[in-house]
């Protein structure tokens, strides 16, 4: 595709990054030249429609569309699991208020692997 997002992006996978690779996504899926449209950059600064402008092959566009569904797949996966262990978390309550340390009595050291 030889589309320079270096140039444009500092984070792929931040806000701006994540609408740029959408918009290539669908204003691309059909046609096999073009560029990102005016509305998925938020300014239009010196470049970056031409960073944009690239050779966009049905395979590549393809392929970006597969793995922006996987992104999507697995952010949401992350987002589950992330939920469960917090249900998790609040549901389990503590023996009883933590203690300060003894003086004078060595703490138990967990091992870490």
């Amino acid at each position: 595709m030889n589309v320079q997002l270096t140039l444009v992006l500092s984070d792929i996978t931040g806000e701006t990054g994540m609408r740029i690779i959408r918009a290539i996504v669908a204003v691309n899926a059909t046609r096999t030249t073009g560029a990102v449209p005016r509305r998925a950059l938020r300014q239009e600064r010196g470049g970056n429609r031409q960073a944009l402008t690239g050779n966009y092959r049905p395979e590549h566009v393809f392929e970006l569309k597969q793995s922006l569904a996987l992104y999507d797949f697995y952010t949401e996966q992350a987002k589950a699991c992330d939920q469960e262990l917090e249900d998790k978390y609040t549901a389990v309550s503590p023996c009883g208020p933590r203690r300060p340390p003894v003086a004078g009595h060595a703490q138990v050291q967990t091992p870490q692997t």
